[in-house]
C-alpha cells in the first residue's frame, strides 16, 4: 500500500485527494492501484486510482486539465472503451472544502458499490497474501478471467497446473492427464520476433510471426494439424511493473480468420478453468 502512494508522492493534490479517499473508505478488504495502466488506441492512459473489484477509474484533475478538458474527455471515452469500467473525477483546482466534498460523494459511491456487491454476494475481499498463492488457487479448485488471477513466474503457473518445477523458460508446457489442453505463456506486446495482442474485450488474441516468411508459415501449418486447446496466461507488466503471468482464459484456433496473410487467430472459448 505504501508503494503504491509514493507512486504519486510529487503530485500533490493527486496525493491529498487519493489519500482521503482510501483513509474514508477505511476497508483493507478493497484492493487500490495508482497509476493504473489502460491501453488506447494511440498509446496508453495512468489512472491516478483504481479499484479492481469495483471496475472504478478516478481521476484527479489538477489545475492544467483546466487548459485541456477536450483531450481528457477523448481520454476517458478511451478509458471506458477499452476497459468498460467506470471512471470518475474529482476537480482538484477548487478550495480545499470543495475537494472533500467531492471526495466524500466519490467514497459514497465505493460504499455503495461494496454493499451491492455483498448483497448479490460477489464481493471478493482483497488479500495480498493470497491473491499470488499457487496453493491457495489450487484449494479453490478453480479460476475466473473476472478474478484477475495472476502469478509471478511461468514455473508458478506450471505447478499450479501440477507440475513441480523451479524454473520454466518456454513459451507453453503441458498440463498432466490433459493431452488436449496446453498452457500458453504469450507476450501481449509487440517484440523481436513476434507481433501478438488481445482484443479490446479479451475474447481474442492475434498472433503474427515477425521473423520470417518461411517461419510464419511452419507455424500456421503446425496450428492447422494440430487441435490443442490452450490455457493461457499472458505475459503483462502488473501496477508496480513487474512481470506477472495472469489468466485470460481457454482459446482454441480460429480456422476461419487464420491465414497466411493474416497471420494466427485464437479464439476464447471458456472464461474459466477448473483443476
Amino acid at each position: 500500500m505504501t508503494r503504491q502512494l509514493q507512486r504519486c508522492k510529487n503530485k500533490r493534490f493527486e496525493l491529498y485527494a487519493i489519500t482521503r479517499i482510501i483513509h474514508k473508505v477505511d476497508d483493507l478488504d478493497v484492493k487500490f492501484v495508482t497509476q493504473q495502466y489502460v491501453a488506447r488506441p494511440n498509446g496508453f492512459a495512468l489512472t491516478d486510482l483504481y479499484l479492481p473489484q469495483l471496475k472504478l477509474h478516478i481521476e484527479i484533475d489538477e489545475g492544467f486539465h483546466q487548459g485541456q478538458i477536450d483531450t481528457d474527455k477523448i481520454r476517458e471515452l478511451d478509458i471506458i472503451t477499452a476497459t468498460d469500467h467506470l471512471v470518475r473525477r474529482i476537480d482538484a483546482a477548487v478550495s480545499i472544502e470543495q475537494i472533500n466534498i467531492q471526495v466524500d460523494k466519490v467514497v459514497a459511491d465505493i460504499q455503495q458499490m461494496i454493499a451491492d456487491q455483498k448483497i448479490l454476494g460477489c464481493f471478493q475481499p482483497w488479500n495480498p497474501e493470497l491473491e499470488h498463492s499457487v496453493e491457495y488457487l489450487q484449494s479453490r479448485g478453480s479460476i475466473k478471467v473476472s478474478e484477475n488471477v495472476a502469478l509471478r513466474t511461468s514455473a508458478e503457473v506450471c505447478n499450479l497446473f501440477g507440475h513441480q518445477y523451479k524454473g520454466w523458460q518456454r513459451s507453453s508446457a503441458s498440463i498432466p492427464k490433459q493431452p488436449n489442453i496446453k498452457l500458453w505463456f504469450p507476450k501481449l506486446y509487440p517484440n523481436e520476433q513476434w507481433f501478438n495482442e488481445i482484443s479490446h474485450d479479451g475474447t481474442e488474441i492475434h498472433e503474427y510471426c515477425l521473423e520470417s516468411e518461411a517461419k510464419k508459415r511452419e507455424v500456421i501449418d503446425r496450428n492447422f494439424s494440430e487441435s490443442f486447446q490452450y490455457v493461457v496466461f499472458a505475459r503483462v507488466k502488473d501496477e508496480l511493473g513487474q512481470t506477472m503471468y495472469r489468466f485470460k482464459g481457454v482459446f482454441e484456433l480460429d480456422r476461419v480468420k487464420t491465414s497466411y496473410e493474416a497471420g494466427v487467430f485464437w479464439k476464447q472459448i471458456a472464461i474459466d478453468y477448473t483443476f
